[in-house]
């Protein structure tokens, strides 16, 4: 699966409630393994995933501030 289809699969898990997906997102725009960087979307996914509980998407919000 490349890179596209697989953000676009956890876009479609996270839309579902996953909040793993979200995670993943989140972790992927940070680091940059969709393409470029975005910590713009970064914060957006990992706000997400923070406010249900996770404490990895706490911890890349703590990262980029």
């Amino acid at each position: 699966m490349d890179k596209k289809q697989k953000l676009l699969d956890l876009i479609d898990r996270a839309g579902k409630g996953s909040i793993e997906a979200a995670e993943q997102i989140a972790e992927g725009y940070f680091k940059g393994s969709f393409g470029e960087k975005n910590h713009e979307k970064a914060r957006k996914w990992a706000s997400y995933a923070a406010k249900h509980g996770s404490e990895t998407a706490e911890n890349i919000l703590a990262s980029l501030d």
